[in-house]
């Protein structure tokens, strides 16, 4: 295991910056990435207030009132749990219904089962502004509406983390996220585009 950031040098080869600074060169015959994702921050002001599923997971103590602000299916599961473990929750998302890409029959259903467990339903409202207050966070909607939360969770997407890897080095294109592009080919996958 090598500590470090790396950068793609060439089709053998990659530089890592380690956390002291040096550099390191290391050749091989094929380069694998899996950076992995991050989640990602609605740029909204106090968005410093709000926690993403990173954070979610090592929470100290469960809150009593959570505002989730995204329709995927982490916003749709941390709802889920957090009601069912006793919180009051809110999930804001700016579809009509949640889970978007998904079977609309389907995603009418998880709707209303999350409306009859409790969860209080924002379809098509954005937040505006989170600040912190003595009784928690304020939560302030498109639509003027405001609440208190004691938490406040941004389950808006996740985004690659392959924007210092210096992929076009070596020939594999990107997505405007960042995301590398994948060319099926039979039984295998590419990212390089074939010739």
């Amino acid at each position: 295991m090598i500590e470090g950031a790396g950068s793609i040098v060439d089709a053998h080869t990659v530089e890592v910056t380690q956390p002291d600074g040096s550099k390191q060169r290391h050749t091989t015959k094929h380069i694998l990435i899996a950076t992995g994702s991050r989640a990602t921050l609605v740029d909204i002001p106090g968005k410093e207030l709000a926690i993403t599923s990173d954070e979610a997971l090592s929470l100290e103590e469960l809150p009593k009132r959570a505002v989730i602000l995204g329709g995927g299916y982490i916003a749709v599961e941390f709802a889920s749990i957090w009601k069912g473990l006793g919180a009051e929750v809110d999930l804001f998302y700016r579809k009509e219904l949640p889970l978007r890409g998904f079977d609309d029959e389907m995603r009418t259903v998880v709707a209303s089962n999350l409306e009859g467990r409790g969860i209080r339903l924002h379809p098509g409202t954005n937040l505006t502004e989170l600040s912190k207050t003595a009784d928690g966070i304020k939560v302030v909607t498109d639509k003027g509406d405001e609440l208190i939360a004691d938490v406040v969770l941004f389950a808006t997407g996740r985004a690659p983390n392959s924007n210092r890897l210096n992929l076009e080095a070596v020939g594999v294109e990107v997505d405007q996220i960042g995301a590398i592009k994948v060319y099926l080919l039979s039984l295998f996958a590419l990212s390089v585009p074939p010739s």
